[in-house]
């Protein structure tokens, strides 16, 4: 899908507050915009065609061995790789999710069932698309119901999309833990962990003769020079991009509940950051000009998400003070759409 996904601020004159993007919004990246600065020099040469270097700083990072991972230009890029390894295979999509599952999936011709519930599952699938923590949603699976089906289904290829697990307090099953497992694949987000969604950077993580098969399809140089620098750069500073997750999710909690007290709207429980709502009056679409109108805010309008409708929006959280401006921007809307 090339339209419809969030963050579209390229749409608009002045965004003042950015809650469609599942990015934390408030990392300074002042130190990597220096340093990015003094390798710009490089632009004028190929990077490595594989990515090897920094694929040996990731796995030295996550504690495993680097042919365990396999760096790509964003998730996104993975999830397509992903899809052409096993073109024409009978994929299913645990929904609502991420809609490039299934767009990668018909691009390689896969048979392909959705479900919302993990007992659903056919006998006759091949592989599972999970994402968890997952989007829109923000709900997580447990570790012991996901581990107990991982047990249950080895024979089905299990795609782990955890682009969002930084953004959670819940349990969730590790890199090192899914390494284990020769039909475990997991997706990983260094757009989301560090904010740097403009340099696409993601990698996957998987058993060496499950990766390879991957690996077969990867095309030279599809991670540019300067990601690839970023790259290593972001993982000698990772502790600079630490989010207090405690309060983090507390503040999420807070909106939660504050969003729930409003008549005309449906929220939904999560895990993350990420929080779906639902108007019983009006539109998404209405709703995002309004804000972006009247206010210079962004949201997700997420009626394009499979299995969802016109009425519903997902939004980020950001700073508190931003939040309750959206709250009252919400309120106002809601108000206004009554008469």
């Amino acid at each position: 899908m090339i339209n419809g996904h969030g963050d579209d601020v390229y749409r608009y004159n002045e965004v003042k507050i950015n809650f469609s993007s599942n990015v934390y919004g408030h990392f300074s990246h002042i130190d990597l915009f220096s340093y990015l600065s003094s390798q710009l020099y490089k632009v004028s040469h190929y990077p490595e065609a594989a990515p090897i270097t920094l694929e040996k700083e990731i796995a030295l990072h996550l504690g495993l061995e680097s042919y365990e991972v396999m760096a790509t230009n964003g998730a996104t890029e993975a999830i397509y790789l992903l899809a052409q390894t096993f073109a024409e295979a009978h994929s299913v999509v645990f929904t609502p999710t991420f809609s490039e599952y299934a767009d990668a999936c018909r691009m390689h011709r896969h048979r392909i069932t959705m479900i919302t519930e993990l007992d659903q599952m056919p006998s006759d699938a091949d592989i599972l698309w999970l994402c968890n923590p997952n989007n829109p949603t923000g709900q997580v699976i447990p570790k012991s119901i996901l581990l107990d089906f991982i047990y249950k289904h080895q024979q089905q290829t299990i795609i782990i999309d955890a682009s969002y697990a930084f953004f959670t307090r819940q349990p969730l099953l590790t890199v090192q833990e899914a390494s284990l497992f020769p039909h475990v694949i997991m997706l990983h987000s260094m757009t989301k962990e560090y904010a740097v969604p403009g340099l696409r950077i993601g990698y996957i993580t998987a058993e060496e003769s499950l990766l390879n098969k991957v690996k077969a399809y990867r095309i030279p140089w599809s991670v540019n020079q300067l990601a690839q620098d970023a790259g290593r750069y972001l993982l000698h500073h990772a502790q600079e991009y630490q989010i207090n997750i405690s309060t983090y999710m507390d503040e999420a909690q807070r909106v939660y509940r504050l969003l729930s007290t409003i008549d005309g709207l449906q929220v939904y429980p999560t895990d993350t950051h990420i929080i779906l709502c639902k108007l019983t009056r009006g539109n998404a679409a209405d709703l995002k000009q309004f804000l972006m109108t009247h206010y210079g805010i962004l949201i997700r309008d997420a009626s394009n998400f499979a299995a969802l409708s016109e009425a519903h929006f997902r939004i980020a959280i950001q700073l508190p003070e931003e939040n309750n401006l959206l709250i009252q921007a919400l309120i106002q809307y809601i108000n206004r759409t009554c008469f």
